[in-house]
């Protein structure tokens, strides 16, 4: 003011008597006489002390927004939860002069804390902190009251925080509840070093922190939620278009094996015939006895094609667990010795026999050389299959171990669609189908890794007995399992001819008919003691097959049918013609089962044609 003679708006701080320090402004200017010295000063000096402190206010509070709002786009901006979570505790440290943040999430159960995000902690103690469950009062205090900020000194804590605590030195700390709807996932701490009370403003500023942490804790968990159903639709919109892959395949199998199924009923009949004609030489037996083999090995092509296409109705038969073993892997015999895998067999001898599916055995079997052999070639040229057997009082046992790196997670591994191959090598539905399989059987299998080898699964089935089936006496035989008269149908001229000499050679009197309208023609002539017929073209599934005809016009006769088929019938099919009395034999079938057959049903009815009389 001796200089420029005036002062506008200047800015200062007094002290008041009461020793309050209070902001001031001042606008003055200088009185001067005529020499122009200062003579006085005048103006006027205002108390802006509550306007500096609204405006520092307003500065505070577009801070906070700025803050907030950087913390939003942090979480929003990246699917990454635990970065996003990450970066949002370093921007709270900072905005509110922290020392350390740590944010804990509950389980699915709801009672156990686990730490997912920490700034600031100094000791390893707390850089690895463990899980911990929280006492269920706690909690329905918490919820009880609907409690948002707590301070940590007046709760009942797990004692491992208090320790925490002292190792880090934190004098204050205070917890953010993390609330979803009605249902407490979490909670935010925050700590100091130093003492440290938070005013209302900024309580007000870490809770809505925290209801911004849970929001992208919600999204993150529905995110994660959609992106799962997706993967699971998509797995299974593969799984359908592979079954239905596999249906297409299965209807074009099952049309080959009827076709196939039928010539080989011939080859094999004539086969037999001729090995029991006694009219050959030494030579010509041997060649019909190969010719007999050859065919029975084109036979299980056919039925392994069957098993494949699951056109092969599950049965209970006796099985010898070594032979199914030895066919299985002979069955990947070439493709062993061209990936130059070397299997050791260890069978055990006089192993017990059981009752099982042998179709489903051997794909049991099959699935685990094949998943032995994968493990292998991954990590190597060769390798080692041990397949061993055995049995310990009433259970067998049977252990495949391979040469290969081992399982990676053998809690999973019989879980459905988990696999570890790439895309297009697997489904992961081979494992968990074997387990079921098994399962059904009364049985266990388990995995585990051997260090000097690889992986071992471990396969064990109950000693189950083996029913023993019902024949007739010999002599019961000889005396009505001759001169039968039969009806024989098929639409092929060759089992029609195979067929009808095995029963002649039996002395049995045989018409033959090659469609349903020319075995109806026969029967309304001819009297009949049971008919042999093909199940595909005489019994129609439109309900005017031979079956119902039979039903309607010679009821007796209908309960005295032996059915043939090329392809093993739908379950409620078989369980319908079992129901009603029918036999049913499988193409191609041996010589002494369909004599069997027909004896057992002249056995059960001495003078059936006298009935229709």
């Amino acid at each position: 003011m001796q200089q420029h003679g005036k002062v506008a708006d200047f800015e200062f701080e007094m002290r008041r008597k009461d020793g309050e320090i209070r902001a001031m402004q001042e606008s003055s200017i200088a009185v001067r006489d005529a020499a122009g010295n200062v003579i006085a000063y005048q103006g006027f000096l205002l108390d802006i002390t509550e306007r500096k402190q609204a405006e520092f206010e307003i500065r505070r509070r577009n801070r906070e927004l700025l803050v907030l709002n950087s913390i939003a786009q942090t979480l929003t901006e990246s699917m990454d939860l635990s970065d996003s979570l990450h970066r949002t505790l370093r921007q709270m440290a900072e905005l509110f002069n922290l020392d350390v943040t740590s944010l804990y999430l509950f389980g699915q159960e709801g009672t156990q804390l686990r730490r997912i995000a920490a700034v600031g902690h100094r000791s390893e103690f707390s850089k690895h902190f463990p899980p911990v469950s929280v006492r269920p009062e706690l909690m329905q205090h918490i919820k009880a009251v609907h409690a948002t900020f707590l301070s940590a000194q007046g709760l009942s804590l797990p004692p491992i925080f208090r320790d925490a605590q002292l190792k880090e030195e934190i004098v204050a700390a205070y917890v953010v509840v993390l609330w979803s709807k009605d249902r407490v996932i979490g909670g935010l701490v925050v700590g100091s070093r130093t003492p440290r009370e938070f005013s209302p403003a900024d309580v007000n500023l870490l809770i809505a922190v925290g209801s911004q942490i849970s929001n992208a804790i919600e999204r993150s968990i529905l995110y994660e939620e959609t992106r799962q159903a997706y993967e699971n639709l998509r797995r299974t919109q593969e799984q359908l278009l592979h079954s239905e892959k596999l249906a297409a395949v299965g209807q074009l199998i099952s049309g080959v094996a009827h076709e196939l199924n039928n010539p080989l009923t011939a080859i094999l009949g004539y086969s037999q015939l001729l090995t029991s004609s006694g009219q050959m030489g030494q030579q010509g037996i041997e060649y019909a006895d190969k010719l007999y083999k050859q065919a029975q090995r084109t036979h299980r092509i056919v039925q392994n094609l069957l098993s494949f296409a699951r056109q092969h109705k599950p049965e209970r038969v006796s099985v010898q667990i070594n032979q199914a073993l030895q066919e299985t892997l002979a069955l990947r015999d070439y493709d062993l010795r061209m990936h130059n895998v070397r299997v050791h067999l260890d069978l055990a001898e006089n192993l017990p026999v059981t009752s099982a599916d042998p179709h489903q055995l051997q794909q049991v079997f099959l699935n685990m050389v094949n998943n032995a052999v994968d493990a292998i070639l991954e990590h190597s040229t060769d390798g080692d299959l041990w397949v061993r057997t055995g049995f310990d009082g009433d259970r067998l046992c049977i252990e495949f171990t391979d040469s290969g790196p081992g399982v990676k997670d053998a809690s999973r591994v019989f879980d459905p669609f988990y696999t570890t191959k790439p895309v297009g090598k697997g489904t992961g539905l081979g494992l968990s189908i074997c387990y079921g399989i098994i399962t059904e059987h009364g049985g266990t299998i388990r995995v585990r890794n051997i260090p000097a080898r690889g992986a071992s699964f471990l396969i064990e089935l109950p000693r189950q007995p083996v029913a023993s089936p019902a024949f007739s006496t010999p002599d019961q035989r000889a005396t009505l399992g001759k001169d039968g008269r039969i009806l024989l149908v098929d639409h092929d001229d060759s089992v029609l001819e195979a067929v009808g000499t095995m029963l002649r050679g039996r002395d049995h009197r045989v018409r033959t008919a090659s469609d349903l309208a020319e075995a109806r023609a026969l029967l309304e002539k001819e009297e009949f003691d049971l008919i042999v017929a093909d199940l595909r073209i005489s019994d129609g599934a439109n309900g005017d097959g031979l079956g119902e005809w039979l039903a309607q016009h010679k009821p007796a006769l209908s309960r005295r049918l032996i059915w043939m088929c090329g392809v093993a019938p739908s379950e409620v099919a078989a369980e319908h013609i079992a129901g009603n009395g029918r036999q049913l034999l499988q193409k191609p079938f041996k010589a002494n089962e369909l004599l069997a057959a027909v004896d057992e049903l002249l056995l059960s009815n001495v003078q059936p044609a006298a009935i229709d009389r």
